[in-house]
């Protein structure tokens, strides 16, 4: 898309200019009003990222060059309009990034009055999997109570610790808050409404899945770890959309899919049991996911017919020992009800082993981040 022409620069260099001193105390509402405008109108995978105190980077891959630039400067001159009514500067300011590198982005002006013609006559971009993807979900997208979610995601490697043998990748999900890129926590994520947790799901297994293309090319992986919240497979209006989603990501594994069902402490069994029933058809092996080890016995989880319980490692203990302890326990409490039992995020390879000897059948190795820029 780069090569193409098809990534803009919006600017609200005027805004501050107008505002002046006053620009600084009003940054965060300027910020959540240009966020909700761009989510509303991209579409078709179109996504941004703020990546400057007055730059928004906008990508929108099912437009062409021209209709690209055309449709950056309607909306910039919809944010001018809206800030500074009548004043609005006539000239919007629109960059066309040329290259990115070493964490610069480089940008031309664009010519106003020729892209305008340019787009009049501008066939739509032809991708060869048109006719095969389902459009990205928006992302970032406006949650009900009005702040800016992005979802952004890693996939962690997965072993089977008896062979110790990679049987695929988990996605593992983000939640950001925008600007700032702030993580939501567990209690966060769950104050979100049952619209914003399935938009949550349906970006992240896009996300995940867009990336392991993206690392992994055409190579088929065994399998692919999916999380799914329960609210979403509860609601008839959010089980559609997901389906057609594992239908997607079939095709990118030779085994099958593993489904991992979350948030579904304090879900009564029944309710569990009955997603998982439809859910079943559309994967390999579902699997009740925990927010963190098991502390107690998982008597409700019983006649769920769960074929797996994973749970995260979190900030585990360093010592081997303590993690041994730490993991036997609560391994010991998760085989009471399945056979499987997965421990995901652990630190590296020698965690692994010591997760297989406590009795755990599978696990995954947490994605190292990179450093932050100084």
């Amino acid at each position: 898309m780069l090569e193409e022409g098809r990534i803009n620069l919006i600017g609200l260099d005027a805004i501050a200019e107008r505002l002046g001193d006053r620009w600084e105390s009003r940054q965060e509402q300027i910020y959540h009003h240009v966020e909700r405008t761009l989510t509303r109108h991209l579409e078709g995978g179109g996504f941004f990222q703020r990546v400057s105190p007055t730059d928004y980077l906008v990508v929108q891959p099912a437009l062409g060059k021209f209709s690209a630039q055309v449709s950056c400067l309607l909306y910039l001159r919809e944010l001018l309009a809206h800030f500074l009514g009548g004043a609005a500067p006539e000239a919007a300011d629109v960059l066309e990034v040329t290259s990115l590198s070493g964490g610069r982005i480089f940008a031309a002006e664009i010519d106003r009055d020729y892209a305008t013609a340019a787009a009049r006559t501008e066939p739509l971009p032809v991708r060869p999997d048109a006719d095969d993807s389902l459009p990205m979900p928006w992302n970032p997208f406006v949650a009900a109570d009005g702040q800016t979610l992005r979802v952004s995601c890693h996939l962690e490697p997965v072993f089977e610790l008896k062979t110790f043998s990679q049987i695929g990748y988990r996605i593992a999900r983000r939640v950001l808050r925008m600007p700032g890129e702030v993580e939501l926590g567990a209690q966060e994520l769950r104050n979100l409404t049952t619209a914003d947790i399935e938009k949550v799901d349906l970006a992240t297994i896009a996300r995940g899945i867009s990336r392991l293309k993206s690392e992994q090319g055409n190579a088929k992986q065994p399998t692919l770890f999916l999380p799914v919240s329960y609210t979403t497979l509860a609601s008839q209006r959010g089980r559609g959309p997901l389906i057609a989603r594992f239908k997607e990501a079939t095709r990118g594994v030779e085994k099958g899919l593993v489904c991992e069902i979350t948030d579904i402490e304090g879900v009564p069994g029944s309710a569990l049991a009955a997603v998982t029933v439809m859910i079943k058809p559309f994967c390999m092996i579902v699997v009740g996911k925990l927010r963190e080890a098991p502390g107690r016995s998982l008597e409700d989880l019983r006649g769920v017919r769960l074929q797996g319980v994973a749970f995260e490692a979190g900030v585990h203990p360093l010592e081997r020992e303590e993690f041994t302890v730490w993991a036997e326990q609560a391994v010991a409490k998760a085989r009471r009800v399945t056979r499987s039992v997965i421990i995901h995020g652990l630190s590296g390879p020698e965690y692994l082993g010591l997760a297989g000897l406590a009795g755990a059948t599978h696990g995954s190795l947490a994605a190292r981040r990179a450093p932050a820029a100084p």
